[in-house]
C-alpha cells in the first residue's frame, strides 16, 4: 500500500471570498501539494535529522512558521527529490482561476457542443489570459455576482459586460482579433440562452459553475480546492498505470469541505462513462480502479506535514515571485530544482494554472 499524503497552502475559500480588489485577503495564489512516501520509518529520521539541522522545534512542522527558516523548507522539497518521492503539486493564480471559469461556462460552455482538444485547450487559454490583463473589476464582479445571484438579470449583466470588454477600441496587435472573438462568442451564447429559455425553466444555470454545498449547507463557488484535487487525482491516475486499489490519499482534515472532495473524487471517476473526458496531458480522467481517500489530523502525520512544507513554499514562491518581493535563495534553487523534475508524460511535479505570461521555467528565475 502506497500512501499519498495532501495539504494545501494559500486557502482563502470560495472564489466570491476575493477580498478587496482581488487580493483574496492577502492570498492570491492557492497550491496543493501531493507526496508519495514509501518506507516511512526513514522519512521519520531524515526529517528529524534535517530539523536537528536547522534547530526547528519539536512538534507539529507548519509551513507558516519556517517563513524564517527557508533552508529548511528547500533541504525538504531537496530531500523528496533526491529519494525520488513522487510530487504532484498544483499552484493557482485565483484571478486567473476566474477568468478561466468565465472562459469554460460563459463563453466557451460545454453544451454548445465543443470537443476537448488541444485547439480548444489553447483557445481557453488565450482567452482567459486577454480576460486576466483587461478585465476590470467591474466585469469580474458581475459573473461572480451570476453565481452568488443565479437569475436571467445576472446572467445578462454578466454577458453585457464581456460584450462591452470586448468592443473597446483601445486594443493594439493580436489583442484585437482576440477580442473579436470574444465578441462573437457573447453573440452566440446569448442566442443560445434566447432558445433554452423556451425550453428550460432555469436555463442560466447553463452558463454558470456547478455549485456545491459545504457542511453547513452554504453554497460555494469555484473551489480551486476541488479542481486542483481532481487533477492531482487524475494525474495520480496516469503515474500509476490507473492501478489504484493499493493507493490510499491522505489528505489534511478539511471539516467543511470533505463531502466536497469525496464527491468531486466520485465524479472524476465516473467522468469515462459517457462522458467527454477534459484534455489534460499530463492526467488520465479515465479510471479504472480507485484510490481510497481518508481525512487526518496534521499533527498526527508526518506525511501531510511534508506536504504542507511543499505547498507553503510554492504558494510564496510565486506570490513573491510575482510581487517582487526578495525569495530566498535556497527558495528559488529548490523551485528550480522542483520545476525542472517535473515529467508531464507521468504526470509528476508542478501544473501552474497562471497566465500563459506568468508561467515560471527553470530560466526564468
Amino acid at each position: 500500500m502506497t500512501s499519498i499524503y495532501l495539504d494545501e497552502s494559500g486557502h482563502s475559500g470560495d472564489m466570491v471570498n476575493r477580498g478587496t480588489a482581488y487580493d483574496f485577503k492577502g492570498q492570491p495564489y492557492f497550491s496543493l501539494a501531493a507526496v508519495a512516501i514509501e518506507g516511512e520509518p526513514r522519512w521519520h529520521d531524515l526529517i528529524d535529522d534535517l530539523r536537528s539541522r536547522h534547530r526547528v522545534p519539536a512538534g507539529e512542522i507548519k509551513s507558516k512558521s519556517l517563513t524564517s527558516k527557508p533552508r529548511f523548507s528547500a533541504d525538504v522539497i531537496h530531500a523528496l527529490l533526491d529519494h525520488q518521492a513522487p510530487l504532484f503539486i498544483e499552484v493557482v493564480d485565483k484571478r486567473f482561476f476566474i477568468c478561466m471559469c468565465i472562459t469554460t461556462f460563459q463563453l466557451l460552455p460545454a453544451r454548445l457542443g465543443y470537443r476537448e482538444s488541444t485547439k480548444l485547450g489553447f483557445l481557453r487559454n488565450t482567452v482567459a489570459d486577454f480576460l486576466y490583463f483587461h478585465s476590470g473589476h467591474d466585469t469580474l464582479d458581475l459573473f461572480v455576482a451570476s453565481c452568488m445571484a443565479p437569475g436571467d438579470a445576472t446572467l445578462r449583466q454578466s454577458l453585457s459586460s464581456l460584450r462591452s470588454l470586448a468592443q473597446r477600441r483601445s486594443y493594439k496587435g493580436a489583442s484585437i482579433q482576440i477580442a473579436q472573438g470574444i465578441a462573437h462568442m457573447v453573440g452566440v451564447v446569448e442566442q443560445d440562452y434566447q432558445d433554452l429559455q423556451a425550453t428550460h425553466r432555469e436555463p442560466w444555470l447553463e452558463f454558470l459553475p456547478p455549485p456545491d454545498q459545504n457542511k453547513r449547507h452554504k453554497t460555494v463557488w469555484m473551489l480551486p480546492n476541488l479542481t486542483s484535487f481532481t487533477n492531482i487525482y487524475a494525474r495520480i491516475n496516469r503515474y500509476y498505470g490507473r492501478g489504484l486499489r493499493q493507493i490510499k490519499l491522505i489528505h489534511d482534515q478539511q471539516l467543511e469541505l470533505e463531502d466536497i472532495l469525496r464527491n468531486g473524487k466520485i465524479s472524476a471517476e465516473s467522468l469515462g462513462k459517457g462522458t467527454a473526458l477534459p484534455f489534460a496531458p499530463s492526467s488520465d480522467y479515465c479510471f479504472d480502479e480507485q484510490a481510497a481517500l481518508h481525512f487526518a489530523h496534521s499533527h498526527e502525520e508526518r506525511g501531510i506535514q511534508l506536504a504542507d512544507v511543499v505547498a507553503g513554499a510554492t504558494m510564496r514562491f510565486f506570490r513573491d515571485a510575482q510581487s517582487g518581493a526578495p525569495i530566498a535563495a535556497e527558495i528559488k534553487d529548490a523551485l528550480r530544482k522542483l520545476i525542472s523534475a517535473g515529467d508531464e508524460r507521468r504526470g509528476l511535479g508542478l501544473n501552474q494554472v497562471v497566465p500563459t505570461q506568468h508561467v515560471l521555467n527553470p530560466a526564468s528565475f
